[in-house]
């Protein structure tokens, strides 16, 4: 499905399945590329969590840029990512180091960030790739590199694989390439993508 068959912005709810938890998301335009944007809100183990995050992409669905900011319990957490020269990051101003030359955003408290590195390798049906993503760990809540593999199984259908947290599992997305199941973790209500009239 290409742009100029949408109407945006494009917005989604997700409810978690691991935990109690929704999401709420819209995809839009922002000058020459793509923003996304949203609100999780989730349990952390026993401890409530809500985070509003957006991320800001190239035309060419490349990450340039996020934002994070909300709670875990009674600890704030809020920072700014960016993609500077010669893709080198940086969180809040500082140099991250590590994470030279990556041009995906993962955010690891939402299925959003799956978008931008669907559409930005624009699979075709049989075609798989490696990659690695500057990921959000909400367990340590530090930037890390990620390798993934994504390989399109269908139009809607992406075998993702997470090989250092030994995961593996068939998306399901729409035609733009919003999640609308991530096994074991999300699910999209309702089953179509919500748009504008």
């Amino acid at each position: 499905m290409t742009d100029d068959e949408l109407l945006f912005p494009i917005t989604v709810l997700w409810r978690r399945i691991d935990v109690e938890g929704m999401d709420g998301c819209t995809f839009d335009l922002s000058g020459d590329g793509y923003v996304i944007s949203g609100t999780a809100i989730y349990l952390d183990g026993i401890e409530p969590a809500k985070f509003d995050y957006t991320v800001a992409c190239n035309a060419d669905w490349s990450s340039q840029s996020a934002s994070v900011s909300g709670w875990l319990g009674q600890h704030r957490k809020e920072f700014t990512l960016s993609r500077g020269p010669n893709d080198v990051w940086t969180i809040d101003g500082e140099v991250k180091n590590g994470l030279s030359g990556l041009v995906d955003i993962d955010l690891g408290f939402t299925p959003a960030t799956n978008t931008n590195a669907i559409r930005r390798l624009g699979l075709a049906v049989g075609e798989d790739v490696e990659t690695t993503a500057v990921w959000l760990d909400t367990e340590s809540w530090c930037f890390k590199p990620l390798r993934q593999v994504y390989r399109r199984l269908s139009d809607t259908e992406i075998a993702y694989c997470s090989p250092a947290h030994d995961y593996a599992a068939t998306l399901v997305t729409d035609g733009f390439g919003i999640v609308r199941r991530y096994p074991h973790l999300w699910a999209a209500l309702p089953e179509k993508t919500a748009r504008r009239d």
